[in-house]
């Protein structure tokens, strides 16, 4: 009995703390890690709720269900489905192509499929922008490209729309596109980034980066769409801190993972779309990029009256 116990004070116990880190990861890069895979700790908990009231071990049931609960608060709000179907003025898209990707030209099929009006692309390397060019130089003839040769924070946004102005910023050593469309004849900012990982060294890079990205959208009047591949889950505090210090939305329809595609299923949702209040989003879905460890990410939009 005392073994017993102690199993279940030391299990309940790790859970509880778990869920906990979730929420608070202390800007300590294995935790943040850990929070990215909260919906996990959800189903983790269930599994050894369900096995505790099985084994009639009522104190490891009771911390099991405390951890799914404190879990399922931080995560649930980001299964919530889309529910919009308006035809949009206008649709933009986030496309991780992966520096190394070795179907490239089918990658680049799929992303002219998807006939998105503007479109980002992370992981852009100067191999590429011969044959982009010439692909999209007829549907997409207005373009800013800045590529690394070296992996992986190359960048790029085609649109049909004109640009009539950019700047190519450098953000913590990696380049970040803000850009004014003119869609409808109105202006639209436009920003990619791909930030830095949560790995030593590079969290409070990537925190940084957001945190200066987020002031520049809180900065501009005009309707603003800051897309990319954001190394961050929703759920985390920093990504929250982003929308709000930007006066940003997000959109999602649902779950949405993304990332890691190389594993053949993705697990987490990293890119992200998010908008100004001035803009109305009409839809999202996720879309797969032969090749790549990223799904892509493609919304519709129309102006706010």
């Amino acid at each position: 009995m005392k073994i017993a116990n102690w199993l279940q004070y030391t299990l309940g116990s790790g859970l509880i703390l778990l869920s906990i880190s979730h929420w608070f990861p202390l800007g300590i890069w294995p935790l943040e890690l850990l929070g990215a895979f909260a919906h996990f700790t959800v189903v983790l908990g269930l599994f050894v709720f369900i096995g505790a009231l099985l084994l009639k071990l009522r104190l490891l049931a009771g911390a099991a269900l405390l951890s799914v609960l404190a879990s399922a608060a931080l995560v649930a709000p980001h299964f919530a489905p889309f529910p919009t179907e308006e035809a949009p003025a206008f649709t933009i898209a986030q496309f991780n192509v992966y520096h190394h990707n070795p179907s490239l030209e089918i990658a680049i099929a799929e992303l002219a499929a998807c006939n998105a009006d503007v479109f980002t692309i992370q992981e852009l390397n100067a191999t590429w922008t011969p044959l982009l060019d010439s692909i999209f130089e007829l549907s997409h003839p207005y373009t800013i490209s800045a590529p690394w040769d070296t992996c992986c924070y190359g960048i790029g946004i085609y649109s049909k729309f004109p640009i009539t102005s950019y700047d190519v910023l450098d953000i913590e050593n990696t380049p970040i596109i803000i850009a004014q469309v003119l869609i409808n004849e109105l202006d639209v900012t436009v920003i990619s980034l791909h930030t830095r990982p949560p790995f030593p060294n590079e969290t409070e890079e990537r925190n940084l980066q957001m945190r200066t990205v987020s002031e520049i959208a809180q900065s501009i009047k005009n309707p603003v769409i800051v897309l990319g591949d954001f190394n961050i889950v929703p759920w985390d505090a920093e990504y929250k801190a982003f929308l709000e210090k930007g006066n940003l939305l997000a959109v999602r329809d649902g779950f949405q993972a993304t990332y890691p595609m190389h594993v053949g299923l993705p697990l987490i949702p990293i890119d992200h779309i998010t908008f100004s209040k001035n803009l109305v989003p009409t839809s999202c879905q996720t879309v797969t990029i032969p090749g790549s460890d990223h799904r892509g990410l493609m919304a519709g939009f129309v102006f706010k009256d």
